[in-house]
């Protein structure tokens, strides 16, 4: 029996991020996110396992949190959030928050 991972709700978004490694800063558009991670769209291609820090724009908001690479692909890749505190998981909920539809965002229907 294979066993059953429970994942954060993904939302489709489309915002520009910069994701840092080493000295180089490459620019993305931020596709989908979730308090795990997110899928980014980058021209170049990221190494797998590699980790940076990522800065989100979002309006006036600027999160930076560490990231690392955890799926690649020839358009996009994958990355992991690196969260180290209470207060960079939060701003991240408040940042998905502001940047997914109120309706995208409810949680399961229980049927009674």
């Amino acid at each position: 029996m294979q066993k059953f991972e429970y994942r954060a709700p993904r939302f489709p978004v489309d915002f520009l991020v910069q994701f840092t490694v080493e000295d180089l800063t490459l620019t993305g558009r931020c596709r989908e996110i979730s308090q795990e991670g997110m899928t980014l769209e980058l021209r170049q291609p990221l190494t797998l396992n590699s980790s940076g820090m990522i800065s989100l724009h979002y309006r006036e908001q600027t999160i930076q949190i560490r990231a690392r690479v955890a799926h690649v692909a020839t358009t996009h890749c994958g990355l992991e959030f690196l969260s180290e505190s209470e207060t960079e998981r939060s701003a991240l909920a408040h940042l998905i928050a502001s940047v997914t539809p109120a309706q995208s965002r409810r949680g399961p229907v229980l049927l009674t």
